[in-house]
């Protein structure tokens, strides 16, 4: 009965069956730090196309969406000569293919700025790498701040023809200090039977209170037949549906079709919107491969808004999400000079803490000083005659917003990069009975305003600063050789609130350092003292830098959440108690007193209830028993529909359970041998 049901399979799958030529996911990696046989070729001086996941790879100004574990190679961090860097696949054999596709993730955004462009090409060597051949420009959004994953199918129709070709992603950075370019999930494979894939969604991942927005996105033929019809059906986070149906087209294989959708979506309230778009109704039938046929993203509705303050016209963004009740706590997030709110607001993460805990926040958008660089006015030397009001701008937002019991004036907070740290130290000392507590990130406090700060009553501070800090000296800069203006060292700061409030020394300690190649670790100090609302803490990252640790540098620990747990813990405004043990998943930095809630990881899966045996990057817990193909515990007939699958296959084969470099009747008969079987 089994060889029966194994050739009743066989001759179904052979109807539908792909030529794979390649696979890669860059799970695992070679010494080279790329996956075995690939290769590269650059000329800058870090490293070029390095692997890792997006808080390994990202930077303070080109950060990337979450995509697993991805290969990038990124200007924005180094600054250097990446006008040539090659990301370059194994050798290739294309003859005797009919057609062949390559498809691939990639996270680009081909912007421009000051004066040099981003640019992203696909090319071909036939001579071993020696000179290379553009088959194709990937076009990006244009917009570094908004750019997300997207699916790329290329036709590789112009190399069919040739042996022992190298296929390459080539990055330039155009001669200027630009971003960079990330890609995962590479496949190229020769096209089958009818298959319309969704390869992208065409949307802003954040847009403004009342704005509506084109649904839009493309289609792309990754089969052989010619599409004529779909269906496109997109729903508000499997809430209602709008169809549209699609007709009198001439999709050929390889080619793509954009669609923007007649029904918008309408941004009627602030909050996070969760989008599926599906392709379906293909041809008037069900196509071949449904996995490919929808794709989900989000929307975040925020508020951008202007308000008259001290003679100044003001920007700012604002964010309450519905889950944050009336009257609730309201974050401001303060930028660097030179930096603006949007960049800040997408790096720190802010609105999802907010959405994630239940608060409000507010990213303040300075205005340029003389030089035409933002900035919050802190008193700089080099800008005496800058007259701008900072700490009535935001005292006049928090007016604003609690006007209507939207926030509650008494629990507010702010917390801001290098300037805008600078600028919390300010608030401490001249805005006290506004603000119950800041967390200056890679910040420091002015001389002038440490000698005359008087505040009437005390304000909370955290403080997270990097001992390798280029910009504000974890040392000071007493003698102002910099032109910032005279400044304490960090510890000297720390202690002279300490005294200011009559603290006393609570605990030390050191953060896990769970990332082991960042360079840095995390210590801490807690200063406080009973039945003082107000805490001083100092978190030092020993070898981090001018960051913002937990989105680039130190990821040991995420800014962002370390400031808002801190400011939940003012006053009682928090829990007095909960886990205490730093290897539970509900561990709280905050907390001196553990209630016995720790929560652990399942024995074999992180706290998130990922699988730590993942070996192939797919998402899925890879099973002890290799016939065991989609790792349920049981051998059945999806194992063996998964092998069918991929039968013929001659490389870089998933389901090679012999590992013999094929997928054969060998792999199929032992899948079959243990049918029915459990895996334990």
């Amino acid at each position: 009965m089994r060889f029966i049901l194994f050739l009743s399979f066989l001759s179904f799958n052979t109807v539908f069956a792909q030529t794979i030529l390649l696979e890669e996911n860059f799970s695992s990696t070679s010494q080279s730090g790329l996956p075995l046989l690939w290769s590269q070729s650059t000329l800058s001086n870090d490293g070029g196309w390095l692997s890792g996941t997006s808080n390994s790879l990202q930077s303070q100004y080109w950060g990337i969406d979450p995509n697993g574990t991805f290969v990038a190679t990124n200007d924005d961090a180094c600054d250097c000569n990446k006008s040539a860097d090659y990301l370059i696949t194994p050798p290739l054999n294309f003859t005797g293919l009919d057609n062949a596709i390559l498809s691939f993730a990639g996270f680009f955004s081909g912007q421009t700025f000051e004066g040099s462009t981003d640019v992203a090409t696909i090319e071909y060597s036939i001579d071993g790498g020696n000179s290379w051949i553009v088959l194709t420009e990937i076009d990006g959004n244009g917009n570094a701040d908004n750019t997300v994953w997207e699916n790329h199918n290329i036709n590789l129709s112009e190399i069919l023809s040739y042996n022992d070709v190298l296929l390459a992603f080539h990055y330039d950075d155009d001669g200027g200090w630009m971003f960079g370019w990330a890609i995962d999930d590479v496949v190229i494979y020769e096209p089958v039977g009818l298959n319309a894939e969704m390869t992208m969604l065409n949307f802003p991942s954040n847009v403004s209170l009342g704005s509506s927005v084109n649904i839009e996105g493309v289609i792309t033929n990754t089969g052989t037949d010619v599409i004529e019809s779909f269906d496109i059906v997109w729903s508000q986070g499997g809430s209602m549906s709008y169809l549209q149906s699609y007709g009198n087209l001439n999709i050929s294989s390889g080619s793509s079709y954009n669609f923007t959708h007649q029904d918008q979506f309408v941004a009627q309230s602030a909050g996070l919107y969760p989008i599926d778009v599906a392709v379906t109704n293909v041809n008037g039938q069900q196509d071949e491969d449904l996995s490919n046929n929808s794709l989900s993203n989000s929307i975040m509705v925020i508020e951008y808004g202007e308000i008259s303050s001290g003679g100044f016209q003001r920007d700012y963004i604002y964010f309450k999400p519905s889950s944050a009740p009336e009257n609730s706590p309201l974050v401001f997030v303060c930028h660097g000079y030179g930096g603006n709110a949007q960049d800040i607001m997408n790096y720190s993460q802010y609105n999802d803490l907010a959405i994630e805990y239940g608060f409000a926040v507010c990213y303040p958008q300075g205005i340029q000083d003389s030089g035409g660089n933002t900035f919050f006015n802190v008193g700089y030397d080099f800008q005496n005659n800058e007259t701008v009001d900072d700490v009535a701008y935001l005292e006049d937002l928090i007016s604003l917003f609690s006007t209507d019991g939207s926030v509650n004036p008494d629990e507010v907070f702010c917390t801001g990069m290098s300037n805008g740290g600078d600028f919390c130290y300010l608030l401490a000392c001249e805005a006290s009975e506004s603000f119950l507590g800041v967390a200056p990130i890679s910040g420091m406090i002015m001389q002038d305003i440490m000698d005359n700060c008087s505040p009437s009553q005390n304000v909370g501070i955290l403080e997270i600063h990097g001992t390798q800090d280029n910009v504000t000296y974890y040392n000071g800069d007493y003698n102002n050789q910099d032109g910032w203006g005279a400044y304490p060292s960090i510890p000297a700061t720390i202690d002279f609130f300490v005294d200011l409030y009559g603290l006393a020394l609570n605990s030390t300690g050191n953060f896990p350092n769970i990332s082991s190649n960042d360079g840095s670790s995390v210590s801490y100090q807690k200063y406080g003292v009973e039945d003082e609302c107000a805490k001083v803490w100092l978190y030092t990252v020993s070898g981090g830098g001018h960051d913002w640790p937990g989105a680039y540098g130190n990821m040991d620990i995420d800014s962002s959440r370390e400031a808002w747990l801190f400011f939940d813990s003012l006053c009682g405004s928090g829990p007095s108690s909960g886990c205490t043990d730093s290897a539970a998943c509900n561990f709280n930095s905050t907390i001196t007193e553990d209630d016995g809630t720790c929560i652990y990881a399942v024995d074999g899966y992180d706290c998130a209830g990922v699988c730590l045996n993942d070996f192939n990057g797919d998402g899925v817990c890879d099973s002890i028993c290799p016939e065991d193909l989609n790792s349920d515990g049981y051998i059945t007939i999806q194992d063996v529909l998964l092998i069918l699958s991929e039968f013929g296959c001659i490389s870089f084969c998933e389901n090679d359970i012999n590992q013999d470099g094929f997928v054969t009747v060998a792999d199929v008969l032992q899948v079959l041998s243990e049918f029915g079987n459990t895996c334990s």
